[in-house]
Parts: structure tokens; sequence; C-alpha cells
């Protein structure tokens, strides 16, 4: 190796792109994008020494967490099937789920699946996305999503609706029937 004064250049994953040019890389401002491999290359001007990989991993507190339903409708009807999914605007993996109902613990996991629901189902949901950062684990961070109101009213309701509506229809049908049979028998000369 020369004797030349020493360039420093750094790189991430391989790359050629430049991050610095100290004996010392700060990053700031970092997210998870910037995890990957970091690299040193040291130059006297004659020959080229490079550092071995230094792997660096970012951990990104949960945060963000949202409800998207399935029917998209807050309001839904008895036996309908109800699917909630909840997921994590930024988060470092593994991120756990936990669903709330009315504020009490309901589930574990992501999608949480109310298959054929009934008026017990309504209520306010919520889920508590957690992750732990850090070798200990004792740095545990959660996201509560927003509350997400579901409104579960009786199938009957919609039967009840149209059987009105149908047993009015046929009253209005047989009274206009009724009405033209007694002009026709009274025109008729009956």
């Amino acid at each position: 190796m020369g004797t030349g004064p020493l360039s420093f250049t750094w790189h991430q994953g391989g790359s050629r792109a430049l991050l610095g040019t100290d004996s010392c890389l700060e990053l700031c401002h970092i997210g998870d994008n910037d995890s990957g491999h970091y690299q040193c290359w040291v130059s006297d001007g004659d020959s080229v020494a490079e550092s071995v990989p230094l792997n660096v991993t970012v951990l990104v507190p949960v945060a963000n967490a949202t409800i998207t339903p399935r029917p998209l409708s807050h309001q839904v009807h008895t036996a309908d099937p109800v699917t909630l999914r909840c997921s994590v605007q930024v988060g470092s993996a593994p991120v756990t789920f936990t669903w709330l109902h009315n504020g009490q613990e309901l589930a574990q996991g992501p999608v949480l699946e109310l298959g054929d629901v009934d008026v017990g189902h309504s209520g306010t949901y919520q889920c508590v996305a957690t992750n732990q950062l850090g070798q200990d684990g004792h740095r545990v961070f959660r996201a509560l999503s927003p509350e997400l109101a579901l409104e579960v009213t009786p199938q009957g309701h919609r039967g009840t609706v149209a059987a009105g509506v149908s047993g009015s229809l046929l009253f209005l049908v047989l009274l206009v029937a009724v009405i033209v049979a007694r002009h026709w028998w009274h025109h008729l000369g009956g």
C-alpha cells in the first residue's frame, strides 16, 4: 500500500453510489429502506482496501394502524359475512395484531373473520398492532387503530318492508279491479 493521504468512500449494498467521504459515516433521518450492508473503501492513491461489509438493520416502531372492513359498509344485516383486516403504515416485522370488540380483547391476527354476523356483533372494533424492537425485547411499541362502528340489523327488517309493500300493492290491484268490474257492471246494465 502507498503512503499518500487516505481517502474514504462509503457505499451500501455493493453499489458504487457514494454515501459519504469521511472516515465516519453518519446517517440522519433513517427508515427501514436504509437497512442493508455498508462498506468503507479506503484509498491511498495507489490501491483500494475494502472493509468487511457491516449489516445494518433499521427497526421501525409500528404506526398508523387502520381497519379495512369487507363489505365496506358499516351497516350490515344478520347472516351477512363480515371480514375486518388490520394493517400498519410502517413497522418492522414481526408485527402482532390484537382485536378489541367494545374494548374487550376478542382475537389475534391481522384478519378478523366474523362469519355470519348477528346483532351481538354490533359495536365498536379496534385493532392493536404491536412490535418489539431490540435484542432484549423490552422496547414494545403499540399502534391503536381508530374505532370502527359496526351496526348489525336483523334480516327480518328487509322481509317486513317487502311484505308490507307487496301487501299494499296487492290491495291496490284488487281495489282497481273491483272498481273497474263495478264500472263495467253498471255500464252494461247490471
